[in-house]
């Protein structure tokens, strides 16, 4: 190694002992698998993902560079959980946002030698990180701040969003430089596979994400006439187009989430509409046995609260893209509609009526379950690194 690579190895061992305070030197001597995600910060569907992951390659570790102790606990990952030193100070509030420049160098400075396999669950910079060993990604999006940043413009402070566009072509090329490193792309659907395509030009297999069809199960009751959204409230996920439609129709609709976008959501609604906000899994689960049908009317990656539905026995009314198309039948789901107009999706409401019955779509949603999602990332990882277990 010449010298000015010895002293920028010291220089990076350094600040990367100083960035990752509970990494110690040798962790991973005894191999392992670890598994990082960009952050747990929320109970979110990326985070469920990246839980049953860590669950399935029995992981060493998980890191991320920031999280919160009760999203750690609900989520129920038994492995360490280790962040950054900016991760206590970054999950409070928004602050997460303006670090997102430092955030690849603290993956960078990350110490991964002696792992037996890295596995990065990745919407963000996570794929920074450097390691020796081999590297499967579960994507669950390539980078939006990179690629869809006109999207993203919203969550950020107003004082940031006029240097957006040159921050998002920076990471564009980063972004693409990291691909590189990774062996295998896993994509939660054929959206996502076919940007990851685009952005990256490279193939993936697709693996669509866990489903706990033991929890989410229909009940025996009658459904009744509210239609139903579920998710968080934030503008790309189009709750606001589903509210509208809702009393256009002059159809009852309860709309179960939370998020930045709530207030607006109750400003807009009538009494047509009323809210249930940061349900519980079992609030949840009740509204969707009792819904007549659940109504989505963003364009999702894969969308994990439409099989959810179908797996309570719910028909769907779903937008005809994105990662809907991977999950919704319309010959036994419910319906796919076309576009963002408020008259059409009034119209899918008012003339709604279910194409088939519940057994049906709960067969259908078996078909995403938990053990078929380990089967999976089991025979994957293995086919790359050897035997996790």
């Amino acid at each position: 190694m010449r010298p000015v690579q010895r002293v920028a190895a010291s220089l990076r061992g350094r600040l990367g002992r100083w960035m990752w305070p509970t990494v110690e030197a040798g962790w991973l001597d005894g191999g392992g698998v670890v598994v990082c995600h960009d952050w747990l910060t929320a109970r979110a569907g990326s985070d469920k993902v990246a839980a049953e992951i860590a669950a399935t390659v029995d992981a060493q570790a998980v890191v991320c560079f920031s999280k919160a102790d009760h999203v750690v606990d609900e989520l129920g990952i038994e492995c360490p959980v280790h962040e950054s030193r900016f991760g206590p100070w970054a999950s409070r509030g928004r602050r997460w946002q303006a670090l997102l420049p430092l955030m690849p160098i603290a993956w960078r400075c990350l110490e991964l030698r002696g792992a037996s396999a890295v596995v990065t669950s990745s919407h963000a910079t996570v794929n920074a990180i450097r390691a020796d060993a081999k590297r499967l990604c579960y994507c669950h999006t390539p980078m939006r701040y990179a690629w869809e940043w006109r999207l993203e413009r919203h969550r950020l402070h107003w004082s940031l969003r006029p240097l957006l566009p040159v921050v998002a072509a920076v990471f564009r090329f980063l972004d693409r430089r990291w691909s590189r490193r990774v062996d295998v792309y896993l994509a939660n659907s054929s959206y996502v596979a076919d940007r990851i395509e685009r952005a990256y030009g490279r193939s993936s297999v697709i693996v669509h994400p866990p489903i706990d069809v033991a929890w989410w199960r229909p009940a025996d009751c009658e459904r009744g006439d509210e239609f139903l959204y579920a998710g968080r409230l934030i503008p790309y996920k189009r709750a606001d187009l589903v509210v509208r439609a809702a009393m256009a129709a002059r159809r009852r609709l309860v709309v179960a989430g939370d998020g930045p976008e709530l207030g607006r959501l109750r400003t807009l609604a009538d009494d047509y509409v009323r809210f249930v906000v940061n349900p519980d899994d079992a609030e949840l689960r009740a509204l969707y046995q009792q819904s007549r049908a659940f109504v989505y009317a963003g364009i999702e990656d894969f969308g994990m609260t439409l099989v959810e539905a179908q797996a309570c026995g719910a028909p769907v009314i779903a937008r005809n893209a994105g990662g809907a198309l991977d999950s919704v039948d319309p010959e036994f789901s419910g319906r796919l509609v076309d576009g963002g107009d408020v008259d059409v999706w009034a119209n899918a409401l008012r003339d709604f009526t279910d194409p088939a019955d519940d057994r049906r779509r709960r067969a259908h949603a078996e078909t995403f379950s938990s053990a078929r999602f380990a089967e999976r990332i089991r025979a994957i990882l293995d086919e790359l690194a050897g035997p996790v277990r």
